[in-house]
């Protein structure tokens, strides 16, 4: 089980309580350690355990609430 460390990038984030709501549903993914969406940089940073959970579900995660990512940023720990 590894740490890996995620920058992206999200579109079309319009306020700073949709960041919130975007950290806190990430933030209840099992696996997830660290969640944070940042506003001003429109930037979600998140850590998680890849033993427990996949990029993947936490990027579907923020496409269903309607925030598409880009220019991911993946590092393993």
């Amino acid at each position: 089980m590894a740490a890996v460390k995620v920058t992206a990038r999200l579109e079309q984030l319009s306020c700073p309580s949709c960041a919130d709501m975007i950290t806190n549903v990430v933030k209840k993914i099992k696996g997830v350690r660290e969640a944070e969406v940042r506003y001003a940089t429109g930037k979600l940073l998140v850590t998680f355990d890849d033993a427990e959970t996949g990029w993947d579900e936490i990027e579907n995660a923020v496409t269903r609430l309607g925030y598409p990512v880009r220019e991911k940023k993946l590092r393993r720990e």
